[in-house]
């Protein structure tokens, strides 16, 4: 009676497996990566191009105070000895405050950065999503997966579609 029953389990299983297999092998995945794309992308690349020519002189700036205060820091260490106690005092917070400074100002040119990086990228990534959506359907995926973000470790090349959807974001951006 169990060799019965283990039969009719095992019949069952294979049966089951056999129904549900099909259903499998139509499931289509694409992975990619966004980053990759934006970065390398005509419209990643104009954005890129453009945050860097107007940030430039702000980040010449910033490098020439960041300079200064080096210097600061290395006349105050090798007058210490020299100076009088006031002397020191004085050149001290003098450098305390060129630090204050500059540390506000950095803040400020990371904070304009990060809001003209985001309003640069919005339509791209709308552009972007837009056309993955529009592949996606094209090729008849079930999904399509960012890489990066989804923590894969590996996927076969074949299902990379990361080129193709960078060629079409770049067709959509020129013709739009």
């Amino acid at each position: 009676m169990r060799l019965f029953f283990r039969a009719l389990l095992v019949a069952a299983l294979v049966l089951a497996v056999g129904a549900v297999a099909p259903a499998w092998a139509q499931v289509k995945v694409g992975i990619l990566d966004m980053q990759e794309i934006i970065a390398e992308s005509v419209p990643g690349q104009e954005a890129m191009n453009e945050l860097r020519t107007r940030f430039e002189s702000m980040r010449t700036e910033l490098d020439a105070q960041n300079e200064a205060i080096g210097k600061l820091r290395d006349e105050l260490q090798r007058q210490s000895m020299v100076l009088s106690q006031e002397a020191q005092q004085d050149k001290e917070l003098e450098y305390r405050r060129k630090v204050r400074d500059f540390q506000d100002q950095f803040q400020s040119f990371q904070m304009k950065m990060k809001g003209e990086e985001d309003r640069l990228s919005e339509p791209i990534l709308e552009l972007l999503i837009n056309v993955i959506n529009t592949y996606g359907r094209q090729n008849n995926f079930t999904m399509i997966i960012d890489g990066n973000a989804s923590g894969l470790v590996y996927a076969d090349d074949t299902v990379i579609i990361t080129d193709a959807v960078k060629e079409e974001l770049n067709k959509a951006w020129r013709a739009r």
